[in-house]
Parts: structure tokens; C-alpha cells; sequence
């Protein structure tokens, strides 16, 4: 269920509204053209094509956008539970040219765009070697998430980064998970306790209503 962009006629601190574009990153997490055919429906591909949008908007407002991904070089800690599975479908993915990510989502790449990975069964992006660091270097105090999946990408650098001190917006129609009665859940009762749930027109609207591009 999503909410309202927060309508502040003086943003408080705790809005997405209330930081400038370069006080703003989307992140685009996962989305490996490996994870998505791993979809039993079109949900993942829907997801694309709106962050698509979201990123050429962001790009153009002056957002830096950062895509966050697996590291198919990498090995999975020997403490993940599930490791051996986990390196078998890496290898598959590098196999069959699933870790790349879909030409839309990459199109007229520049310096606008920040690409940072992480190892397999490392699952939220702001344990990628260097993001923090990339975040806090640019003053970044927003962060507006779209990824797959819901359950895992997605809630699992929700979470972490408002506790980190980030005002986190999940873009619902940019997100996806296999399951479409979790990715409801997640959305309507796990993240708006603590992030902005809102969906892609909802956003652009709501902050350009702030901010002039």
C-alpha cells in the first residue's frame, strides 16, 4: 500500500522532500537480467521499465543514481548458510550472461551513474566495499530505492540505512519479488514504519512539487 508524498509546506527533516538533488541518490539494486528470469511472471520486467523512467527523471533532475550489484567474481563467505547453492546459481548466471543488467537500465551511462558490488550472500548494498563512503563523501541524505527483490535487496538496505541515518524512500512499482503476496506484505506492513512507501508518479510529482528541476 502506498502513501502520499509527504506534503510539507516546510519539509521536515524526516521527508524526502526536505533534501536537494544532490542530497539524493536512487539506488537500483539487483536487477541482474539472471534475477529476472528467475521471476515466474512479468512482475520483474514491469519493475525495469518503471525504475527505467525513474533513472533517466533522476539523471536529468541531477540525482545521482548508483546501481548496487552481486559480484559474480566473488565467493560467498564460508559462513553463509546455503553457500554451495548460492555459487551454483552465480555460476549459472555467469554462464548463461545473466549478470549484466538490462540494456534500458544502463543506456547512456555516464558519470551519472556509480555502479558498486558486493559479494553472493551479502544482501544489503550498503555493505558494497566503498558505498558508505561514497554516500557520506557527497553529503547524500535521501536515498530512494527500486530493486529486486522486495523481500531481500530491497527491505534488507531499507532497513539498515534508516538506522544509518538516511531518509529512505521504496518506490513500490520499481521493486518486485517472486512471491506477490510478500512483496504487499512487505510493502504495506513491514517498510512504512520506517520508509516512505510511495509508487513512481507519486514521487516525481511529489517532489518536483519542491524542488524546480
Amino acid at each position: 500500500m502506498t502513501e502520499p508524498f509527504p506534503n510539507y509546506l516546510d519539509p521536515e527533516p524526516s521527508t524526502p522532500a526536505a533534501y536537494e538533488p544532490s542530497q539524493t541518490a536512487l539506488l537500483l539494486l539487483d536487477f541482474h537480467v539472471g534475477i529476472i528470469q528467475r521471476f515466474p511472471d512479468s512482475t520483474a520486467l514491469s519493475a525495469v521499465h518503471m525504475t527505467a523512467q525513474l533513472r533517466h527523471w533522476a539523471r536529468a533532475f541531477g540525482i545521482i543514481v548508483i546501481h548496487a550489484l552481486v559480484n559474480p567474481t566473488q565467493s560467498p563467505a564460508p559462513t553463509t548458510k546455503g553457500a554451495e547453492k548460492l555459487s551454483s546459481i552465480v555460476a549459472d548466471m555467469v554462464a548463461s550472461g545473466g549478470v549484466a543488467e538490462p540494456a534500458e537500465l544502463v543506456e547512456r551511462r555516464d558519470d551519472w551513474d556509480l555502479t558498486f558490488t558486493r559479494a553472493p550472500g551479502v544482501v544489503s548494498a550498503l555493505q558494497s566495499p566503498g558505498l558508505m563512503d561514497c554516500l557520506r563523501a557527497r553529503g547524500i541524505k535521501s536515498l530512494v530505492l527500486c530493486g529486486l527483490s522486495t523481500s531481500g535487496a530491497v527491505l534488507r538496505t531499507a532497513m539498515p540505512a534508516t538506522d544509518a541515518g538516511f531518509v529512505v524512500t521504496v518506490v513500490e512499482d520499481g521493486c518486485a519479488d517472486p512471491q506477490q503476496d510478500v512483496h504487499e506484505m512487505v510493502m504495506g506492513k513491514l517498510l512504512p514504519s520506517r520508509a516512505w512507501v510511495v509508487t513512481h508518479d507519486q514521487w516525481r510529482k511529489g517532489y518536483e512539487g519542491f524542488h524546480a528541476c
